[in-house]
């Protein structure tokens, strides 16, 4: 079973309209919906804005879903310089740059007592996500997510982020629900659509493109989930 976790109900809201034979079950105020997309076993949840929501519903999942895998979908703001508007960028790894143990002799991004900064993403979830995009016409990006409980809207904020992690786009919950699956074992993928350019225009910006990048992302797991469903 796959566990398919956004932050917002619009990032899910068209997967759930797709599944079959689904019924929901509520857990620390968070609606989880069990049923089948294109044939295949899935738990679809929105798990709210941030990093301890995100951590929260994954381990839900882990517990008592017991799922085989996590994807995690949703929008972003482009921060490398060749990253446009609608591209989907799919997950390498990814890092909490909030994170900032540097008074204590820690790498910024590293979590101390795990010697750890990047949470690396399933091989075969980033193969399948990437030949999946790419054979849908869109524009495909496998890189470094950055995740922290902070909205980008800073050209000199991007600068740093890119010298410092060398990442794609950021966001606020995809590392979270990485460290998670890397703690307990799970495979997991963070796929999202670029919405903004994370600059002074974010909140135009956002608006605007907010329905075309969950569009694509979406259409995007939708497949993905299908080609699991065939293989199994």
């Amino acid at each position: 079973m796959i566990g398919i976790i956004a932050a917002l109900e619009g990032e899910v809201s068209a997967i759930k309209k797709q599944m079959t034979d689904s019924t929901q079950q509520n857990h620390a105020g968070l609606i989880f919906n069990k049923g089948l997309l294109q044939g295949a076993p899935v738990v679809v949840v929105r798990c709210g804005v941030g990093k301890v929501n995100a951590a929260m519903c994954t381990q839900i999942l882990v517990d008592l879903y017991r799922v085989d895998g996590i994807i995690n979908i949703g929008v972003a703001g482009g921060v490398a310089e060749d990253i446009r508007i609608g591209d989907v960028v799919i997950s390498s790894d990814s890092v909490q740059y909030d994170m900032d143990a540097t008074a204590f002799g820690h790498p910024r991004g590293e979590i101390p007592n795990m010697q750890r900064t990047f949470f690396p993403a399933d091989t075969e979830f980033i193969a399948l996500a990437e030949k999946t995009a790419r054979e849908m016409g869109f524009a495909v990006r496998v890189g470094r997510i950055m995740t922290a409980d902070l909205g980008v809207n800073c050209p000199d904020l991007k600068k740093e982020l890119c010298n410092t992690f060398d990442g794609v786009c950021v966001e606020m919950e995809g590392a979270a629900i990485a460290q998670v699956a890397y703690l307990n074992r799970i495979p997991h993928l963070i796929v999202r659509a670029i919405s903004d350019n994370a600059d002074g225009d974010l909140m135009e910006d956002y608006s605007q493109n907010f329905k075309r990048a969950v569009t694509n992302a979406t259409a995007m797991v939708v497949q993905m989930v299908s080609v699991m469903a065939q293989n199994n």
